[in-house]
């Protein structure tokens, strides 16, 4: 038998998975392994990756955030596929959208631009693609367009549009055309005759400088719940369960499995939309085009910062000091920062202060070192 840290359940032993406590959207798959465990269940594995993790990834800002940092990396001497940065729903409509569907748009490297003809889902509006789990099971079409700056690198653009929705039941569709090479290579077909009537409206209303409005939905508290289950995970492999009943770690629990109507739970932290925010400690903690995550020991406990491109940022007290050790305070010391590159398939676990002396030019780390020169390569 074994004990879920997430749903606090008694479970036989068959019921636990790994998790990555920290999420792989975030690189989390390249952290310590210390920050992985099998104490959670494949219940919450499964739907708290649905409903708390994906609110927080699909999230407009922090989807196109990621998206950003990874393209950053992109190499022209082995190139691959970069992902579409999303819009949002436009006020186009296409012949015969279908009751219910919304025109999503997403744009390619180079300005280019696709339409993702797709079902509206009410309940979860706010996530970048809609439901990513009964999306994957349905029939939609998406259009794509060039942009007169796709000749900068067509290449790039041409394996971004076959990487675009791929493992979805996606019926692309080419709104041009193109010299040398067959559209079907990557995953395009044949229009039929609804989607020509589209291909020509997507045509003309897209050419010229016309202006076109764009509504992107925002859950205000989409990255509370999510800010809990990563305080819990953490906490947990970094000072065992007896943090799991602390005082505060109920509060924690509470936040995790947190309802509209429900006694608000005392978290202490910040939100990205808290007005504590401080730019220049972003900046501070942050590392230009990766995730950090920061342990920091203080008076309440230890905090763990979230910061992603040096942009977004999250606080959050992941345990109290009502039931730490002074063992439990030395394995942060002066502070630990974990930094996460997915598009390099790397993770550097650090002294705060060293990598503080790092960003300051005092001193060097080979893996941070070459994280910026592969950044700076993209540029050329």
């Amino acid at each position: 038998m074994g004990h879920c840290i997430y749903c606090r359940e008694e479970k036989d032993d068959s019921e636990f998975t790994l998790e990555h406590v920290v999420p792989q959207f975030l690189g989390g798959a390249y952290a310590p392994d210390f920050l992985k465990t099998r104490s959670v269940c494949k219940s919450c594995n499964s739907n708290l990756g649905l409903f708390v993790d994906a609110s927080f990834e699909k999230n407009w800002m922090v989807t196109n955030w990621l998206q950003q940092a990874s393209s950053a990396f992109y190499d022209k001497d082995n190139p691959v596929g970069v992902s579409l940065s999303c819009m949002g729903n436009t006020d186009l409509c296409p012949p015969d959208l279908p009751e219910g569907h919304v025109c999503e748009m997403w744009m390619g490297p180079h300005g280019e631009q696709v339409f993702w003809l797709r079902p509206h889902d009410e309940r979860l509006s706010a996530y970048v693609g809609g439901n990513p789990r009964t999306m994957k099971g349905i029939d939609t079409r998406a259009y794509f367009l060039f942009s007169e700056n796709t000749s900068k690198d067509p290449l790039k653009t041409w394996l971004s549009f076959e990487q675009a929705f791929r493992g979805r039941r996606v019926k692309k569709v080419l709104c041009g055309e193109v010299g040398g090479v067959d559209p079907a290579s990557i995953g395009f077909e044949q229009p039929d005759q609804l989607d020509i009537a589209r291909k020509e409206f997507f045509i003309a209303n897209t050419e010229g400088r016309q202006m076109r409005k764009m509504q992107v939905q925002v859950h205000k508290r989409f990255d509370q719940r999510f800010l809990c289950k990563l305080a819990i995970g953490v906490a947990f492999c970094l000072f065992g369960s007896k943090v799991l009943d602390s005082a505060y770690g109920k509060e924690l629990y509470k936040g995790l499995w947190y309802r509209e109507g429900d006694d608000k739970p005392e978290i202490r932290g910040s939100t990205c939309f808290s007005r504590e925010g401080n730019p220049d400690f972003n900046r501070l903690v942050g590392f230009p085009n990766a995730v950090t995550l920061v342990l920091l020991s203080n008076q309440d406990g230890v905090s763990l910062n979230l910061n992603i491109n040096s942009e977004l940022n999250w606080t959050i007290l992941c345990a109290s000091n009502e039931n730490l050790t002074t063992d439990d305070f030395a394995k942060i010391e002066d502070g630990q920062i974990l930094v996460l590159v997915r598009a390099l398939k790397t993770g550097v676990y650090l002294d705060l202060p060293f990598y503080l002396a790092c960003k300051s030019g005092i001193t060097s780390h080979p893996e941070l070192s070459n994280i910026l020169e592969r950044s700076e390569t993209s540029k050329t």
